[in-house]
């Protein structure tokens, strides 16, 4: 597997080959989930990453064509796959921490404050017209699924899926910004 070029290999996964498939990811998998945890310094989330780029790479394969050595965009499929958890990541944090929060002044009113709160997002969230975008971002934020999944479950388009996420966003913003 290895003597062979990087076209030669990239050419036969397009067939469908499986078996060099299987060569590809027996060699780079190890490598991959190496970077991958030192990124992210969580064994089972790098092993999620890996496998994603994988199956990433099995889905797409007839559309793909490399510009780049394999080793080199496997590599950089890693190095994106980071930067994507770490923005969903931040983006749910701050979310959470923007409509959750709750001063130690106001400690006492806990309970009815997240009552409140909730409902505002939920209000918020109804505010969206759109049936589909609304599915989108509730699938996201509350399900937390991933864009690939929810566009398999809504049968769309990964991008449709980011851009129904991104109207409802705005909308619900500029919901919350009336209320907060």
């Amino acid at each position: 597997m290895l003597y062979k070029q990087d076209e030669e290999l990239l050419r036969e996964i397009q067939q469908g080959n499986e078996a060099t498939f299987a060569d590809v990811y027996n060699h780079y998998q190890p490598l991959l989930l190496l970077e991958a945890y030192y990124k992210i310094r969580s064994y089972p989330e790098a092993e999620d990453m890996v496998q994603e780029i994988f199956t990433s790479l099995w889905q797409r394969r007839k559309e793909l064509s490399l510009s780049i050595p394999l080793k080199h965009y496997l590599f950089k499929a890693v190095h994106l796959q980071y930067a994507y958890k770490c923005r969903k990541s931040e983006v749910a944090r701050k979310f959470i921490q923007h409509t959750l929060y709750v001063s130690r002044e106001a400690a006492t009113n806990y309970v009815l404050e997240n009552k409140e709160i909730y409902r505002q997002i939920k209000e918020a969230i109804a505010s969206v017209s759109a049936p589909a975008t609304r599915r989108a971002f509730e699938l996201l934020y509350i399900e937390d699924k991933s864009h690939k999944e929810i566009a398999v479950d809504m049968n769309i388009q990964p991008q449709v899926v980011k851009n129904q996420v991104s109207r409802a966003l705005k909308i619900i913003r500029s919901h919350l910004k009336k209320v907060i």
